[in-house]
């Protein structure tokens, strides 16, 4: 897949857990997503705006992100607290193995593994609150999102070497 492609799927994924603003501590509440999506200026949340939910759908959207929030913080929580360790041992003193990094690494794919799969049912779960109307919408604004995208490429040019994957 195409770098641009895995970031936009990650960003869809990981913006379903942005709160509304009133709802979020500083930092977002959640590890490295939190900081990502506060203030609600995530891509997914921005894009969400643009369904125009109704003040009922809003409040479905915000109990489920809620849900969510804290049904994973202590994930979160582990996998932050994983890459400290990771850290801690990449800058200690003396020599550092990959033999030794890789239980913290398995942990960390497992973690990772879990946040994802809780993004999708997240996913799901916002997307059956919307309408056939708005999920067209959202597809709609999403394409013109992506256009914008390959536009902005197009004159900037690319650092990343293209894979040859063409897949969106």
């Amino acid at each position: 897949m195409k770098i641009v492609t895995k970031l936009l799927i990650a960003s869809a994924m990981g913006l379903l857990f942005a709160q509304p603003v009133s709802a979020q501590p500083a930092h977002g509440g959640m590890g490295h997503m939190g900081r990502f999506m506060h203030d609600g200026g995530s891509p997914f949340m921005m894009l969400l705006k643009s369904a125009n939910l109704t003040e009922a759908q809003r409040q479905q959207v915000h109990e489920i992100l809620k849900s969510e929030h804290t049904q994973m913080k202590s994930v979160y929580q582990q996998f932050h607290a994983v890459h400290e360790q990771i850290a801690d041992k990449l800058l200690s003193t003396g020599n550092v193995s990959a033999s030794e990094l890789a239980p913290l690494e398995q942990k960390a794919a497992k973690y990772q593994q879990e946040i994802d799969q809780n993004m999708v049912t997240t996913a799901l779960a916002i997307r059956g609150v919307l309408t056939s109307d708005q999920i067209s919408r959202l597809a709609q604004v999403h394409q013109q999102l992506k256009s914008l995208h390959s536009q902005i490429q197009s004159i900037l040019g690319s650092d990343q070497p293209d894979s040859g994957d063409q897949t969106n």
